[in-house]
């Protein structure tokens, strides 16, 4: 064995690149990336997973890579943990970005805290809806899912052969639009119900000017808007849990389907 002590110099490059793949995951992807995680923990974690499937991809490595060239490629596969992590995390997005939505229309959103996995500022229900997805995200095994993502990427882009085109721009006006159609479908019931509601009293003001309908109004928006709220979020998990499925599918297809070219070969 004394052999491949020689060995670990020649495969430090191909690791790098397989560890840097890891990493990007890690700095985009929801939970792995919360900043309530320590850091160690994460380059820990980045580590070991590099280490556990990195004989089984160093076949596909080329073994010609200079310094210069690995300098080149860790950027690609920096870049292919990103885009990954960002697909899964523009649904956490968008369904923050409808709770911000109902509670800017009920009134609540005049209270605001602080999301401590974000590190900013939110609308109490948009925070609801971010705790509650990353619940169900971990109930259906959604961060499992995106590891087993990011691992098939390694036989449909194989490290040192990434190359930048504009299809991922495409993918990311896509996912963005596909962000905010989610939380639009999220949010509408409790839209529409804090629609009529305002028709309603409105109607009440012109029969009985004597109600006080901006104390009473409030009231009311708040109620019918968490009512109506809870009631669409029962359906709302199943379309969270689709879009994830839908996210992950169309950036592992867009990856799939990039020109290939060994970096190694471009330098």
């Amino acid at each position: 064995m004394p052999w491949l002590a020689f060995k670990i110099e020649w495969l430090l490059p191909s690791f790098a690149l397989v560890l840097f793949r890891i990493s990007g995951l890690t700095l985009a992807a929801p939970i792995f990336s919360s900043r309530a995680i320590p850091a160690q923990i994460k380059v820990a974690f980045s580590f070991v997973v590099a280490l556990m499937i990195f004989p089984v991809v160093m076949g596909r490595i080329p073994t010609d890579l200079s310094l210069s060239m690995v300098g080149i490629a860790v950027i690609g596969e920096l870049l292919i943990g990103l885009i990954l992590g960002l697909a899964v995390g523009l649904v956490f997005v968008g369904g923050e970005v409808a709770g911000m939505i109902i509670g800017q229309q009920s009134g609540i959103g005049l209270g605001r805290v602080v999301n401590p996995l974000l590190q900013n500022d939110s609308t109490i229900l948009g925070q609801l809806y971010f705790i509650a997805m990353m619940m169900i995200f971990l109930l259906i095994g959604g961060h499992r899912a995106v590891v087993r993502a990011l691992l098939d990427t390694f036989e449909t882009v194989p490290p040192a052969t990434f190359k930048f085109d504009a299809t991922l721009l495409e993918l990311l006006t896509t996912l963005l639009t596909s962000a905010f159609i989610l939380a639009i479908r999220l949010a509408a019931p409790a839209l529409i119900a804090l629609l009529m509601v305002s028709l309603i009293m409105g109607f009440i003001s012109r029969t009985i000017p004597q109600l006080n309908v901006l104390s009473v109004g409030f009231t009311v928006r708040v109620v019918i808007g968490l009512a109506v709220t809870a009631i669409a979020f029962s359906f709302g998990a199943e379309l969270f849990t689709d879009m994830i499925a839908e996210f992950l599918g169309q950036t592992r297809d867009v990856l799939a389907d990039l020109p290939s070219g060994a970096t190694a070969n471009a330098g």
